[in-house]
């Protein structure tokens, strides 16, 4: 059977020299035999030239730089270029800057189903604890809600006296609160209303 040949992404040439300078690092050192990434700094160099990388080469120089692999390919930059507003445009790439754009954001998307990494989240802190999801299950549903209120609101208050600023650069107060708001807000008896509801929706606001 023929080895499959990997598709290579794009490179963006001055989006990673900005990360490389962020993280205070060289294509020598990330290319280093001993402490590098595990590729030849002569592989890195000719995804340079060539303006494309092979994925997973992209995504180890992305954890080692702690940037966004869609920052490294430009993904960002080719976006705002689109615009049609120069003024927009010019404010827009002005902002775009690496340190905004932490790896984070990757594992953010890995785990985009935001339920499923909050019950991963507490069942972790439950089991850790030596107290099982059966027995947060059997809890009154007021009684759930409480704890993870108390429990969330506690953890915040730790987060924000060691963290000022979250991994994009942004103040964490007080967006670092958002889940907290979710699970007082949450009812378990709302529906979502069918998608043909917000359809009819649009089509009465396009007809004023």
């Amino acid at each position: 059977m023929a080895k499959r040949i990997e598709k290579k992404v794009p490179f963006r040439r001055s989006c990673f020299e900005e990360a490389l300078e962020l993280r205070n690092t060289s294509i020598r050192k990330l290319g280093n035999v001993t402490n590098g990434i595990g590729w030849s700094e002569k592989t890195i160099r000719r995804g340079l030239e060539e303006n494309k990388i092979s994925p997973i080469l992209l995504d180890e120089i992305a954890k080692r730089l702690d940037v966004d692999p869609d920052y490294l390919s430009g993904r960002y930059h080719e976006e705002v270029e689109r615009c049609s507003d120069t003024t927009v445009k010019n404010i827009w790439l002005h902002n775009l800057k690496a340190k905004k754009y932490p790896y984070l954001l990757v594992q953010q998307r890995d785990r985009s189903d935001g339920k499923f990494l909050y019950d991963r989240y507490l069942e972790n802190i439950l089991v850790i604890h030596k107290i099982s999801l059966n027995q947060f299950n059997e809890l009154p549903l007021d009684k759930q809600k409480s704890m993870q209120v108390e429990l969330e609101s506690a953890i915040c208050q730790v987060l924000l006296g060691y963290f000022e600023k979250d991994a994009c650069g942004s103040d964490t107060y007080p967006e670092i609160y958002h889940l907290q708001s979710d699970i007082e807000d949450y009812d378990p008896d709302f529906v979502d209303p069918p998608e043909e509801f917000f359809e009819e929706m649009m089509n009465e606001d396009n007809a004023k």
